[in-house]
C-alpha cells in the first residue's frame, strides 16, 4: 500500500520567505507599536530570535542578521518594525538583568 498525496492543480507550494509577500510582511500599526512601545519591541525582537534559533539551530548566529536585513529591505514599514525591535532588544542587553532574561528567553 503507498501512501500518496493527491492535490489539486492550483496547488501551489510557498516556501517562508515567499509567505512575506503574500501576507504583506509587518504593517503600519505594528511597526510604530515596536518603534514606540518599548515592551512591545522587546517582546517581539525576543520572540523573533528564538523562533529564528529553533528553525535554524546550526547556523542561527551567522545567519540572523543576514535574514533581518533582508527582511527590513522589502518594506518600509518592515524596516522600521525590524529597527524599532532590534533597538528594545539591545537596549535591554546593556543591563545585566535584561541580558539574563533575554537570554533565558532565546535559548528556551
Amino acid at each position: 500500500m503507498e501512501n500518496i498525496m493527491m492535490l489539486p492543480a492550483s496547488y501551489c507550494v510557498m516556501n517562508e520567505e515567499e509567505m512575506t509577500y503574500t501576507s504583506g510582511g509587518a504593517n503600519i500599526v505594528q511597526a510604530a507599536a515596536a518603534v514606540f512601545i518599548p515592551i512591545y519591541g522587546w517582546i517581539a525582537g525576543v520572540s523573533g530570535i528564538r523562533d529564528y534559533r529553533k528553525a535554524h539551530p546550526d547556523n542561527w548566529t551567522s545567519t540572523g542578521s543576514d535574514a533581518l536585513s533582508k527582511y527590513m529591505d522589502k518594506s518600509f514599514t518592515n524596516a522600521m518594525y525590524g529597527l524599532g525591535c532590534t533597538f528594545w532588544t539591545v537596549s535591554s542587553c546593556f543591563t545585566g538583568v535584561g541580558l539574563l532574561i533575554n537570554a533565558i528567553v532565546i535559548l528556551s
